[in-house]
């Protein structure tokens, strides 16, 4: 809910890095009925966390693709797959490749209030009712689909997905701050802001 996937997305086009989301992966998983889609499928519906060997080997996959550069959305999620990242740059990145983490910081109040208003098409579209609203109300632009809230956007999810967060993703954070390599952004300004 703090902008990130439309951040990581105008990032993307801005720079023609490959964009890996993680919820992006497992979403094509799950719309392809893979064994590893129904699996995760159980996960998102509750709110947990894929596990971080399934969603490290995701990654490593999609790392293997040509591009000049990428970009994470929302990954990683905890100290484990942090590590296991790192491991994987030792590999593949050169001695003059740079990482850095970008933080698009909001509170979450905000978050609660962006994520109760966000809606999404069974093709993949997503919309905010405040920011981003359907022509007609209810109705996908795309394809004519009925919207409805994700699972992971309802309130009792997302009171634990933030939870998680700090629970988890404050550590990675640290981990960023002491190599001198995070980029705080506030998340709470216009979204060109942010984007420049």
């Amino acid at each position: 809910g703090s902008g990130k996937g439309t951040q990581a997305e105008m990032l993307a086009k801005a720079t023609l890095w490959k964009k890996i989301s993680t919820g992006d992966l497992f979403r094509a998983e799950i719309a392809a009925g893979t064994k590893l889609g129904k699996a995760a499928a159980k996960y998102l519906k509750s709110g947990k966390l894929v596990p971080d060997k399934v969603t490290v080997s995701l990654v490593e996959h999609s790392l293997k693709q040509k591009a000049p550069g990428f970009i994470f959305d929302g990954f990683p999620r905890n100290k484990k797959q942090l590590n296991e990242l790192l491991l994987i740059f030792k590999k593949i990145l050169k001695k003059y490749d740079q990482v850095y983490a970008l933080e698009v910081a909001v509170s979450d109040k905000e978050v609660k209030q962006r994520l109760s208003q966000r809606r999404m098409c069974a093709c993949g579209k997503v919309y905010h009712l405040v920011y981003n609203p359907p022509i007609n109300a209810g109705v996908c632009d795309i394809c004519g689909s009925k919207l409805f809230i994700r699972n992971d956007d309802k309130p009792k999810v997302i009171a634990h997905r933030l939870h998680v967060y700090h629970q988890a993703g404050e550590p990675i954070l640290d981990y960023f701050i002491k190599q001198g390599k995070l980029i705080k952004i506030d998340g709470e300004q216009k979204k060109k802001k942010i984007h420049d």
